[in-house]
C-alpha cells in the first residue's frame, strides 16, 4: 500500500518511478524500509495511506507513511528511503544527484 501511494504521489507531481533522459534510465530504488505495526490490518479493511515527504538529500529521498483506519487511528507507521539512480544498460545502477526538475516536482516547486 505504501509503495502504491508513493507511485500515486510521483504521478501527481508529474513524475514516474522510471524516468528517462538523453543519458538513459533513472529511478528510485529502495535503500531502507522500516515500519511499526500498532494494530494489524484485516483482509479487505478499508484504510487510508498518508505519505509525507520528509527529506531530500542530494541523492536520496525519505518518506514517512501512516496507514489509518476509518476513525483516523494510526494502525501502521513507517518510513522508507530511496536513492535516485541511473540504470545503465551494461552495468549495475549507481546513485546520481537528483536533477533540479525532480526536486522541484517532489517539493511542489515545479511548474
Amino acid at each position: 500500500m505504501m509503495e502504491e501511494t508513493e507511485y500515486a504521489f510521483l504521478r501527481n507531481r508529474g513524475l514516474c518511478v522510471i524516468l528517462r533522459d538523453e543519458k538513459g534510465t533513472m529511478g528510485f530504488p529502495r535503500l531502507n524500509v522500516s515500519l511499526k505495526i500498532h494494530q494489524p490490518l484485516v483482509f479487505e479493511q478499508e484504510v487510508t495511506v498518508r505519505l509525507l515527504l520528509v527529506e531530500i538529500d542530494g541523492k536520496q529521498v525519505v518518506y514517512k507513511f501512516e496507514i489509518l483506519d476509518h476513525d483516523q487511528d494510526v494502525l501502521v507507521e513507517g518510513s522508507f528511503k530511496v536513492a535516485f539512480c541511473r540504470f545503465p544498460d551494461n552495468g549495475p545502477p549507481f546513485a546520481i544527484l537528483i536533477p533540479e526538475f525532480v526536486t522541484a516536482a517532489l517539493t511542489g516547486n515545479g511548474s
